[in-house]
Formats: structure tokens, C-alpha cells, sequence
């Protein structure tokens, strides 16, 4: 016997399951239902400018439930941030740059009047574990090899200083691109260690910052009230690991000091995220609107 055609329900049987603003709202919660295998249609209100979702009587109440927990992990912000994070929150620092670039170009040209300076400043992890020369860590951070080197490091260091000034305030944020520098130096030597490694530049520190941006965006996007995909939530490191290996790595044979790259911006992400999760955030807990 053949199946009589299927068709939609009698005028009477079908009620209203919400009334919506605009046709794409009513449109994305009719979705939901027709997912549930369930009869549904959109039909204008009786308010103009209105619509209203209809199904019949006895698929109503698990309609509504289902859009109510749709609507319950979406919960759409009320009054969503300017911006995705601390952005412009702070000054770009211009003062501490200047002081950073100008240091670095003096230290440059007394590098060229005086080459002892790198025996005794630059990193090295036979100095710092065996002779304990503790500076080296740092001091490493304003010596360059040649003219190149230095501007690179001075056009890189320039563009995420300013970032991360404007992130998490310009002292603070060049004290923890220092830091990070840092850090990374004194790794990199125990790391390397007995071998005897040295190093010199300011990309350690240049990393360390693009880390900070990438720790304090991560605390971001967990700090939002909003349910992300684990891949949006990480993507702020995701993007700093992609820039590190596009400026940082090294062709086979070359002189680069990749584990500084590393270890400075592992220690900005560190340091990143730990100075912005004991600020206390700027804004209340954002409000949620759920739909009906």
C-alpha cells in the first residue's frame, strides 16, 4: 500500500513557542528544534517587525526545554567588551622605550669601540654555573654582533613593547620583558650547561614579550563569561608559538640562539599570566541575556 503524503498539522493545532525580534533569531531557535526531529514554522507576529515560532501542543514543552539549555550555554552577552582584552587600557610607553632604545644603540657603539665587553657581559653558561656571574643573564639582553642584529631587535622589541605597555601598563610591562629575558638566558644556560654556551641580544627579551602578550590574552579568554572551544581559549599562546617559530627559529648552521627564543617567551607566557591573573580585573562580571 502506498504512503499517504505527509502533510502539516491543522491550522488549530499549532501554538506559539516564543516570539522573536528579528527573523534570524526566530530562524536559530527553529534550527533547534528541527534538529529534535520536531514540526516547527516561523510566521509573522502580531506585533509588527515580529515573529513568532509555532509547533504543535505536544512538542512544546520539549521544545522550549531544549531551548532553554541552547540558549543556557550560548548565553549571549548583554553589553560585550569594547575589545577582546586589555587592550588600550594603558599608555604604549613611550618613555621606557626610548630609554631601551637608546640604551641599546650606546651599549652598541661602546661594543664596537671596546670588544671585551662580550667576554664580560655576555651570557654564558660556564660563567653564570661555574664562576658565579650572575649578570650575565641580564647584561646579555643590550649586547649585539653586528648592525643587523641590533636592528632587527630594536623594530621587534619596538612593536611588542608598545603591545604589551598597552596590555598590562608600560614599567610594569618592561620590567617583566626584562625579566623575561632574563630568565630565558639563565635557562638556556642551565640547559646547556656543561657546554659552553654563550649568547648575546636583545630577542630574548623581544620573545619574552610576545610570551607576556600571549599569557595575558590567555587569561583573557578565561576570565570571559562565554563558553569557548578549548582551541579559542588557547589561541592567543597558539599564535604567539606560530609567530616564535616564524621570527624566531633558525636556518641549519646559523648562530641563532633558538633556546633563548624558546625560553624567553616561555617565561613571558608565564610571567604574562601570572601579573594579569593577580590584577584585579577592570570590569564586573559581564551580564548575560538569554533568549526566550
Amino acid at each position: 500500500m502506498p504512503e499517504e503524503p505527509q502533510t502539516d498539522p491543522p491550522e488549530e493545532t499549532w501554538v506559539g513557542v516564543g516570539t522573536y525580534p528579528t527573523l534570524d533569531a526566530a530562524y536559530d531557535h527553529a534550527l533547534v528544534a528541527l534538529a529534535m526531529g520536531e514540526s516547527i514554522r516561523v510566521e509573522h507576529s502580531t506585533q509588527p517587525g515580529e515573529y513568532d515560532l509555532q509547533a504543535v501542543p505536544e512538542a512544546v514543552p520539549k521544545i522550549t526545554s531544549e531551548i532553554a539549555q541552547y540558549t543556557e550555554e550560548a548565553h549571549i552577552p548583554l553589553n560585550p567588551p569594547l575589545l577582546p582584552s586589555n587592550w588600550g587600557r594603558h599608555p604604549a610607553g613611550i618613555l621606557p622605550l626610548f630609554i631601551w632604545v637608546t640604551t641599546l644603540i650606546f651599549v652598541f657603539t661602546q661594543q664596537l669601540e671596546n670588544p671585551s665587553i662580550n667576554e664580560n657581559f655576555a651570557s654564558s653558561s660556564i660563567a653564570l654555573i661555574t664562576h658565579g656571574e650572575w649578570w650575565r643573564p641580564f647584561t646579555a639582553l643590550f649586547l649585539h654582533g653586528d648592525a643587523s642584529h641590533i636592528i632587527g631587535n630594536l623594530a621587534t622589541g619596538a612593536v611588542f613593547g608598545m603591545l604589551v605597555s598597552k596590555s598590562i601598563g608600560p614599567w610594569k610591562g618592561w620590567a617583566l620583558i626584562l625579566l623575561s629575558g632574563t630568565a630565558g638566558n639563565a635557562i638556556t644556560s642551565l640547559v646547556t650547561y656543561p657546554e659552553n654556551f654563550t649568547s648575546l641580544g636583545a630577542s630574548t627579551a623581544v620573545f619574552g614579550a610576545l610570551g607576556i602578550l600571549s599569557g595575558t590574552g590567555l587569561v583573557e579568554n578565561l576570565r570571559e563569561n562565554i563558553a569557548h572551544p578549548w582551541i579559542r581559549t588557547l589561541a592567543p599562546v597558539i599564535a604567539g608559538f606560530v609567530l616564535l617559530g616564524w621570527l624566531g627559529g633558525a636556518a641549519p648552521g646559523s648562530n641563532t640562539d633558538v633556546f633563548g627564543h624558546v625560553f624567553g617567551f616561555a617565561a613571558g607566557v608565564f610571567t604574562g599570566a601570572t601579573c594579569l591573573y593577580l590584577e584585579k580585573p577592570l570590569q564586573e562580571p559581564i551580564e548575560t541575556l538569554h533568549q526566550a
